[in-house]
C-alpha cells in the first residue's frame, strides 16, 4: 500500500472506532442517553430538517426501513449519499489526493439541495 499515509490511516481508524462505539450504543439504546436533543425544536416547538434522524439511524440500525423513512424521508435518502461521500472523502484524505471529482454538487446542485431542504423544512411543520 504504497502513496498511504499512515498517520492519516490511523486518524481514520480512530475516528471509525469512535463512530462504531456511537452507532453500537445508538442502536442499542436509541442514544437516550447521550444525545443532546434538537436545539431548535426545544427552543420553537418547531421541527428542523434534521429533526427525526437520530431515531431515524436507529430504526435503520436495527433493520426497520420503512420506520425510518417515516421519521426522516429526505434524511434516509440523502444519509447514504452523504456516507458515500464521505467515504471518498476519507480514502483521498489518506491517499494524499483527490480520488473521484463526480460527487461534486457545484452551485447549482447546492442550491437545489438547499432548495429541497428549506421545502421540506417548511412542509413538515405546516403539513
Amino acid at each position: 500500500m504504497s502513496g498511504l499515509r499512515w498517520g492519516r490511516v490511523l486518524v481514520l481508524l480512530g475516528m471509525i472506532l469512535i463512530i462504531s462505539v456511537a452507532a453500537y450504543d445508538l442502536r442499542q439504546t436509541g442514544g437516550s442517553g447521550w444525545m443532546p436533543g434538537c436545539f431548535f425544536r426545544k427552543l420553537t416547538g418547531l421541527e428542523c430538517p434534521g429533526c427525526g434522524m437520530t431515531r431515524g439511524t436507529h430504526a435503520l440500525l436495527n433493520g426497520r426501513w420503512m420506520e425510518a423513512f417515516r421519521f426522516n424521508p429526505i434524511g434516509m435518502i440523502l444519509l447514504p449519499i452523504a456516507m458515500l461521500g464521505l467515504g471518498v472523502e476519507c480514502f483521498g484524505w489518506v491517499r494524499g489526493k483527490s480520488v473521484f471529482r463526480g460527487l461534486y454538487l457545484g452551485r447549482w446542485g447546492s442550491l437545489i439541495l438547499l432548495g429541497v431542504t428549506v421545502i421540506w423544512w417548511i412542509w413538515r411543520n405546516v403539513f
